[in-house]
């Protein structure tokens, strides 16, 4: 089942890799907003698949 999920970032940077590494596609894509320096995405994926997201200080 297709759902809306969101998560957040502290760079761009680290959202370009986390879109990157799980392969969302700009249609997928929803919003990203950015507020006081934190990246926020919303986007639909399956319910079923674990994005691959890294530590705050990886």
């Amino acid at each position: 089942m297709i759902v809306l999920k969101s998560d957040y970032f502290s760079s761009h940077e680290r959202l370009t890799l986390f879109i990157n590494e799980n392969h969302i596609k700009r249609e997928d894509i929803l919003v990203i907003t950015q507020d006081q320096g934190m990246f926020t995405i919303f986007f639909y994926a399956d319910d079923v698949i674990k994005e691959i997201t890294h530590g705050l200080f990886s």
